[in-house]
């Protein structure tokens, strides 16, 4: 595995935005049918808020396994940006939040940009059981 992605504790990770039951189960099936994770989660370290891939999380969950691959980041690695129109001055900070108060966000609120992260890991779910 990629030496800038580790396995986390799915109860440690925090989610800043809902679950979509119809996206989760579109995302639950492709894994399932894989066999395979083709990327891992991104999380801001600090706070382990999932800031890409609450449904992967989500999916993991459904499937009992105890852990994911992720990516842990410094926030300031990330971009984000609103896809809908609201009022906040600081979105990180709301992202964090949101993810330590469980007051979540619409599911597809934001949308977080990070260069150079790693995709096309393909893990094995055999060697995550």
């Amino acid at each position: 595995m990629n030496k800038k992605i580790v396995l986390v504790d799915l109860k440690k990770l925090r989610s800043h935005e809902e679950i979509d039951p119809q996206h989760l189960e579109e995302i639950y099936m492709r894994i399932e049918n894989d066999g395979f994770l083709k990327n891992p989660v991104v999380v801001e370290r600090q706070n382990f808020v999932i800031l890409d891939g609450h449904h992967r999380v989500a999916a993991f969950k459904k499937m009992k396994l105890k852990s994911i691959p992720a990516y842990m980041i410094s926030y300031s690695q990330a971009r984000v940006f609103l896809r809908r129109k609201l009022d906040i001055k600081d979105i990180k900070r709301e992202v964090v939040k949101r993810g330590i108060s469980k007051k979540l966000f619409p599911s597809k609120t934001t949308r977080h940009l990070i260069k150079n992260r790693p995709r096309n890991i393909n893990i094995s779910l055999n060697s995550l059981l």
